[in-house]
């Protein structure tokens, strides 16, 4: 193992959503770890279930991680263990995950959209496990299920 090998995980955020009728899109760039993570956000006004206990794929208000997208790029980046293998074998790359963000605010149905190797695909899992309960989403003044994609970028330094 290369105990001298210095890395840094950024994370990429993206509301990735797709099936929508109207879009409108945003791009920010966010300095973390003197790297930069590209934040894309797609946002519609069609929602894609219309019962309570449907997931939506967009909600009025969609869920938010407590204290917005700075504080969940910084808490992933403190969290994000790069697994010794990975960084042996010098492998980077993204991880794209989806899960739900229920009525709860807690994160369930983690699922892997698109992997590296099965070790960073379990570290992107585990991150994301272990984040706190995030505010839901609302649709009609009501929290509701949502379906939230994010990217993880592993970068070795």
């Amino acid at each position: 193992m290369k105990k001298d090998l210095l890395f840094t995980a950024t994370a990429a955020i993206g509301l990735l959503l797709a099936g929508c009728n109207a879009n409108n899109q945003q791009t920010e760039t966010v300095a973390l770890d003197e790297s930069e993570t590209t934040i894309e956000t797609v946002a519609s006004a069609t929602p894609a279930a219309t019962t309570t206990d449907s997931v939506f794929e967009v909600a009025e208000v969609m869920p938010e991680f407590p204290g917005g997208t700075q504080a969940l790029l910084n808490t992933i980046a403190q969290k994000l263990k790069y697994p010794p293998k990975a960084i042996d074998d010098q492998i980077e790359g993204r991880v794209v995950l989806q899960f739900i963000v229920d009525k709860q605010g807690k994160i369930t149905d983690i699922q892997v959209l698109r992997g590296i190797t099965p070790e960073l695909n379990q570290a992107a899992i585990d991150v994301v496990r272990a984040l706190p309960d995030w505010n839901p989403g609302m649709q009609d003044g009501e929290p509701v299920n949502v379906k939230y994609t994010l990217p993880i970028v592993f970068k070795l330094k």
